[in-house]
């Protein structure tokens, strides 16, 4: 019973001792960089608010008057321009009372309601003729709008990698002044920011018409491209 109480404590005491600096891990001379790459697309999906408004002096004759809008946007969208429901939802809906200061008193002049609806075009080269058609109609207000591709999976991919390729050229120019040679890949980090918005707003423009005229001007829609972008983080090895 000893002799194996010995050899705990002998066991014990060699875990207790101290590595020397030669049982540590060798330094590793490295060069950290940074990479980055945008890339450009062109948008096949728009997108845009509409939002309607009224102040009445009940809750339901402002509610009315709303709805009546939203419902005519959306009688437009999908009938003229071909919209699926599954493209338009309910973004935001409140109703509220409505107050007007006059002399140092608040005055309650009725109720408020609002309701705005998220559009999706699938067919941007129609952005302009909707925004024609809609702003036939009195009491409702448009965004701006948005352009996105909806898979931008390969852009993506090919932004990485084009990161990294820049993370190289800048390695590969410290290892040249430094009279030494580009090692293997140590770590990549990906510090990429994937938050919206990843895409620009289109311009909307109106074309210049005389007021007088019967016939309107159309809206003419200016679209551009859209970039994604990545950023990656390399460490690389020295070769002496």
């Amino acid at each position: 019973m000893r002799k194996r109480t010995l050899t705990i404590i002998a066991t014990a005491l060699l875990l207790t001792i101290p590595l020397s600096a030669s049982d540590l891990p060798a330094y590793i001379p490295s060069i950290s960089v940074s990479g980055t790459a945008e890339i450009s697309m062109q948008p096949d999906t728009a997108s845009f608010s509409v939002t309607s408004s009224f102040t009445e002096p009940t809750t339901e004759e402002a509610r009315t008057k709303t709805t009546e809008m939203i419902n005519e946007t959306v009688s437009i969208l999908t009938t003229e321009f071909g919209v699926s429901t599954e493209d338009i939802e309910t973004s935001y809906i409140s109703a509220y009372p409505e107050y007007q200061w006059k002399d140092d008193e608040r005055i309650l002049i009725g109720q408020r309601v609002s309701q705005s609806i998220e559009v999706k075009l699938h067919d941007i080269d129609a952005i302009g003729d909707v925004y024609t058609r809609l702003m036939s109609i009195d009491g409702i207000s448009l965004s701006d709008v948005t352009l996105d591709k909806e898979d931008k999976g390969e852009e993506y991919r090919e932004a990485r990698m084009e990161a990294v390729h820049d993370a190289y050229e800048k390695a590969s120019a410290f290892a040249e002044a430094a009279g030494v040679k580009v090692g293997s890949v140590i770590s990549i980090s990906d510090n990429s920011s994937y938050a919206s918005p990843i895409y620009r707003s289109a311009n909307m423009m109106l074309a210049a018409a005389d007021s007088t005229a019967k016939v309107s001007a159309p809206t003419e829609f200016y679209s551009q491209e859209i970039t994604v972008s990545a950023t990656v983080s390399v460490v690389y090895g020295i070769d002496q």
